[in-house]
Formats: C-alpha cells, sequence, structure tokens
C-alpha cells in the first residue's frame, strides 16, 4: 500500500472541496507501524487495521474510502460537541 499517495489523494480532496491547507492528513511511521492521522486524530494505523473484511474479494475494503469514513465520523463526534 502507497500510504504517501493515499494521504496527497487526500489532502488534495480536502482543499479541493474546502481550500483547507493548515489541518492536514498525515502519514508517520515508526518503521515496525504505519499510522494516518488528521491533525492529532489517530483514524488508522497497521496494528489494528479496522476495515471491512470482503470475503469476495479476499482482500481488505478500499483503503481512501475507509479513511475517509473514519474522519467523517470523528467530525461526527466533534459536531455533536458544539456549543
Amino acid at each position: 500500500m502507497d500510504y504517501l499517495k493515499a494521504v496527497n489523494n487526500l489532502n488534495e480532496e480536502l482543499y479541493e472541496r474546502s481550500g483547507e491547507t493548515e489541518a492536514t492528513f498525515i502519514y508517520w511511521t515508526n518503521g515496525f507501524v504505519d499510522c494516518i492521522k488528521f491533525g492529532e486524530l489517530w483514524l488508522w494505523d497497521s496494528e489494528n487495521d479496522d476495515r471491512d473484511w470482503i470475503e469476495d474479494k479476499n482482500d481488505y475494503e478500499p483503503f481512501e474510502p475507509f479513511i475517509k469514513r473514519m474522519f467523517n465520523e470523528e467530525v461526527e463526534k466533534l459536531h455533536k460537541l458544539k456549543f
């Protein structure tokens, strides 16, 4: 999996939709574990891959749509905290 390419695609889409350049998706690794974050929000890591397994394809669900879903779930949680 090319995580850098996925993060670049996500950041490009975020910019195209909102013009956002300060808050971005981030790829991080310590050499053993790969992680995708948005700012300080931890969305995914290779040690705890929560993507759905698709039996027909014998593979996980596509990566970028999964990250978008996790991001949207976190945004919804934050939105509920609005005063």
